[in-house]
């Protein structure tokens, strides 16, 4: 007579088998061959677009979910080209002051020297930027936003594509 337990493993065998023939027998879809759309908008042009407008500074995670917003996508898409650098010192003359936030933070990491000169630059606007930081929205002057990207504050979450929690004091 058999045991239980060898009752139990050879039902286990049993049913393992029939999932595999039946999982076999199951025609796999083909996936459909992607399509070029004519004329449609390449990604950078989208990227530069969507810092170019942008209305507000986000971190890399917002929300309850911590999706990463269009903004950090675009801004990824321009820092990790051979040319980012000239692409962020365009946005600096071209994009609103969230935008110009974005292009100092790719400038951050660049050889040319322009991120000391575009920081001094934007260190001296008094104005308010609308900032969101996880779930937090708020508003902070761009002289602080700016001395946080020199801090590495906000780039180092950019470029990680998560939030990263603040350095102690």
């Amino acid at each position: 007579m058999l045991n239980r337990a060898a009752v139990q493993l050879g039902s286990f065998v049993w049913s393992f088998g029939v999932i595999a023939l039946v999982l076999r027998a199951v025609p796999h879809p083909v996936e459909p061959e992607r399509q070029v759309v004519p004329g449609a908008p390449h990604p950078l042009a989208i990227a530069v677009a969507i810092l170019r407008t942008s209305d507000h500074f986000t971190s890399a995670g917002i929300g309850y979910a911590g999706i990463t917003p269009n903004e950090v996508l675009a801004w990824r898409v321009i820092f990790n080209r051979p040319d980012a650098d000239s692409i962020f010192e365009d946005l600096l003359n071209t994009a609103t002051v969230a935008g110009q936030l974005y292009a100092l933070a790719g400038l951050r990491f660049s050889n040319s020297g322009a991120f000391p000169k575009a920081a001094s630059g934007l260190q001296g606007n008094l104005g308010l930027v609308q900032t969101i930081h996880g779930c937090i929205v708020g508003t902070q002057t761009v002289a602080e936003v700016v001395r946080e990207i020199r801090q590495g504050d906000w780039v180092r979450e950019f470029v990680a594509g998560r939030l990263i929690p603040p350095k102690p004091s």
